[in-house]
């Protein structure tokens, strides 16, 4: 975990109030000595002084140093010298695939079709070729994962499986590629008719309700606590962890009865606008519920988004301020883009490196693609601009916020003071410009990218996502962070 560090330093320098030790109790009155003498007029006796000094009460996690240790981790990562590649092994030049697949071919392998009637084993074996085939020349991840030497004896082995069945139907080519496919594909995009990739390799937010820590000082697992919000609005500790299904967690640490609890997502009604604006005792709330317009909507939705791509600057000077994009799927970057540019004063709020590949099928469904770039691969390499600024801001994120509504945490991990609060992202980000495609005879359809991006650091988080900074059940995100704002008295319009 990125912050990890840090929290070292918030924990020896602040706990919070209510598990302390009691002070010790002061020793009884000593007994007078034994004497033969009249006993003198008894006087009252003087209460002693304690043995030891009290043992104060711990103090709560200052907020400031808290959001000081967030803005120091994140700047060093941004501010460090050395670049972000794609190796030259990822992005190799294909010129040899620019006439791989007939005009005929590839209408085909982009519309919308159903299988053919009758369909054979002989044309599923064909599909599967073509399958590989399409990843070789278009998948933008292909070389990444591993390129011919890797994905040629998948191709075999899936060719294999089908031979030995006496008939076998489209669902069987689907399992068979997605039974070998899956293991090596940590692509949060790639979709294979019914299956996601990513699912085999997703972590999810685990926790335990209701049970809040002072400190993770001395814990068994540092590993399993996290910083949360409690119900008063104190930063606190808790126990939460990244597991797939739960099974990996331990039953008890540190003395506690462990049950844990799967965050859930946040899903939004399909008649709510892709984004909105409203306010919280003067704090203006900002909700991104997706990157693109519901046809459903019309007008209204489309106009939402470009008043979302246009109104940054209105809360560049913001003392508060909430960005929800809890729930948000994704869709096109140009709105985030447009915002967080006006918002931050920057044109430059990634730092990453992101290719594309110049391919037939690319520039079939893209745009044609101009004659001497056939083959090869246009990108850029981005530095990226740390933005040093004032006033908290409060960004709720959730594992269904995912491509570019995960682009919106990218960009906000970029700036000073602000807070990720919620659970992980989905992690869909490796392969970006993704597209449909259909299989000729079976009309499996096959949904993947043709490029290759890294940001932030020169790893793949597709499946896990970017994690919180303050790690809180989805629902609860916003009431907790209302009371976080309460308890540390962050609104100056309360006072």
């Amino acid at each position: 975990m990125k912050n990890r560090s840090l929290l070292s330093l918030v924990l020896a320098l602040a706990l919070l109030a209510g598990c302390a030790p009691a002070a010790e109790e002061a020793p009884p009155a000593p007994p007078p000595p034994a004497t033969t003498a009249p006993a003198p007029e008894p006087a009252p006796t003087p209460t002693p002084e304690p043995t030891s000094e009290p043992i104060p009460s711990p103090e709560p996690v200052d907020f400031r140093e808290f959001l000081d240790g967030v803005n120091a981790a994140r700047k060093a990562a941004v501010t460090r010298e050395e670049s972000i590649e794609l190796p030259a092994e990822y992005i190799p030049d294909f010129y040899e695939q620019n006439d791989t697949f007939t005009e005929a071919e590839m209408d085909l392998l982009t519309t919308s079709h159903g299988p053919e009637e009758d369909l054979t084993k002989d044309d599923l074996l064909s599909d599967a070729d073509t399958f590989f085939l399409l990843l070789q020349t278009t998948y933008g991840a292909y070389y990444y994962f591993g390129g011919d030497e890797v994905f040629f004896p998948i191709r075999d082995a899936v060719k294999e499986e089908l031979r030995a069945l006496e008939k076998p139907a489209v669902r069987d080519l689907e399992d068979i590629l997605y039974q070998h496919l899956s293991p090596l594909l940590v692509d949060g995009h790639f979709r294979l008719g019914r299956y996601t990739m990513r699912t085999p390799h997703a972590k999810y937010m685990y926790y335990v309700p209701g049970l809040y820590l002072d400190s993770a000082e001395g814990a068994e697992n540092p590993d399993c606590i996290k910083p949360t919000i409690g119900p008063d609005g104190q930063i606190c500790y808790w126990y939460a962890a990244l597991s797939h299904d739960g099974s990996d967690l331990p039953d008890t640490l540190d003395g506690n009865s462990l049950k844990w609890q799967k965050a859930r997502g946040t899903q939004h009604s399909d008649d709510a606008l892709a984004f909105s604006r409203s306010e919280w005792e003067g704090v203006p709330v900002l909700t991104s519920r997706r990157m693109h317009a519901r046809q459903s909507l019309g007008v209204s939705d489309k106009n939402a988004l470009q008043a979302f791509s246009s109104c940054g600057g209105e809360y560049a000077d913001s003392p508060l301020l909430f960005f929800d994009v809890r729930g948000n799927g994704g869709g096109s970057d140009e709105y985030i883009m447009g915002w967080f540019q006006d918002w931050a004063g920057t044109s430059n709020p990634i730092r990453g490196a992101t290719a594309h590949r110049y391919s037939q099928l690319s520039g079939r469904i893209i745009g044609n693609y101009p004659a001497k770039r056939m083959g090869t691969w246009g990108g850029f390499c981005l530095e990226g601009t740390w933005v040093e600024r004032s006033g908290p801001v409060f960004v709720l994120q959730d594992k269904e916020t995912a491509s570019s509504g995960e682009t919106a945490v990218e960009f906000f991990r970029m700036a000073a003071d602000v807070l990720m609060v919620g659970g992980p992202t989905l992690g869909c980000a490796l392969v970006p410009n993704n597209m449909q495609f259909y299989l000729p005879h079976s009309a499996l359809s096959c949904y993947f990218g043709t490029g290759l991006s890294f940001q932030e650091a020169a790893v793949n988080r597709d499946g896990v996502g970017y994690l919180p900074d303050l790690w809180v059940e989805s629902s609860q995100a916003m009431i907790r962070v209302k009371k976080l704002i309460q308890y540390y008295g962050l609104n100056g319009e309360q006072s």
